[in-house]
């Protein structure tokens, strides 16, 4: 039964007020701090599930095991030994969202409908959208499961902190496949790309990580080889772009309330992406690596 005035005599009324306690402190929206909460709620009950290695955590979410948080409404997946078809995608969604956890979520997996996703040329997949509870909260969020890029190097055990405490361990990406993806997107979009994500992300990870140049070297290969992709240097595939995307960078980073965390100029950004990615994209990365102190290859 849904809390119409949540009190800590529940652990969902608990969570709430925990929640907004917290998103008080982090100067940050109390509804994105629940739909981060239920997000991870979906993935305590994956890890608890059958299909914990089956299921592989990308995207925004996972950058919380990188130190890198940032907004996000959905929980991506790579499927690997799952079928990738509506039905099946669907039911296994629901299984996991039925687990019991003692979070105080009702993620209501009866409310689950399914569709076809496909990111331009990138990967298809299944999207699962659930309407959960969380006391007086109601949360809805999208699970993504789809099928892709080969993972190179191989998906590895990540440690996510939660926003209430303690951690969950969950099948993910490695590093250089995070950087991987958002690298090869942004030359092979090129200056109609409007991921603001990515440039974000690998901004914000490689401020903070050392990352092995051959691991990332062969991982960007393995991704453009098998999107048919030519490898180009960001300097020459977005020459000119920082110009024509200021605006609407701007007004992403607004959206997100991100102004404390990413530059003004998305020249900066740019600059600094292209630091990290044109000595991999041009092969000149081997026996190096990177150096978040110096934000040089060494």
């Amino acid at each position: 039964m849904t809390d119409r005035r949540p009190t800590r005599s529940t652990p969902a009324g608990r969570a709430y007020l925990d929640l907004q306690n917290l998103a008080r402190r982090l100067r940050r929206p109390t509804d994105e701090l629940h739909q981060l909460y239920a997000l991870e709620g979906f993935l305590s009950r994956l890890a608890a599930s059958e299909h914990a290695d089956h299921l592989v955590l990308k995207g925004g979410v996972l950058l919380a095991a990188y130190e890198t948080r940032r907004p996000t409404r959905d929980v991506d997946l790579y499927a690997r030994q799952v079928p990738n078809d509506i039905p099946t995608v669907l039911r296994t969604v629901r299984e996991i969202a039925a687990l019991p956890q003692d979070d105080g979520l009702d993620l209501a997996p009866e409310t689950a409908t399914a569709e076809s996703i496909r990111d331009e040329d990138e990967y298809s997949g299944v999207r699962v959208t659930l309407t959960g509870r969380l006391s007086a909260a109601r949360i809805a969020f999208h699970v993504d499961v789809n099928v892709g890029d080969p993972v190179q190097p191989a998906p590895r055990r990540v440690v996510l902190p939660r926003l209430l405490g303690g951690r969950l361990e969950v099948t993910g990406y490695p590093l250089p496949m995070v950087h991987a993806e958002k690298i090869v997107t942004a030359v092979q979009r090129g200056a109609g790309n409007t991921r603001w994500r990515d440039f974000a992300d690998v901004h914000a990870l490689c401020l903070r990580h050392a990352v092995d140049g051959d691991e990332l070297r062969s991982s960007v290969v393995t991704v453009s080889e098998y999107r048919r992709v030519a490898l180009t240097p960001l300097a020459t595939a977005l020459a000119g772009y920082p110009a024509v995307a200021q605006a609407k960078w701007a007004a992403w980073r607004r959206r997100q309330r991100l102004d404390d965390r990413l530059p003004e100029e998305f020249a900066d950004v740019l600059g600094t992406v292209t630091a990290f990615a044109d000595p991999v994209l041009t092969g000149r990365t081997s026996g190096l690596s990177w150096d978040p102190g110096a934000l040089s290859w060494r």
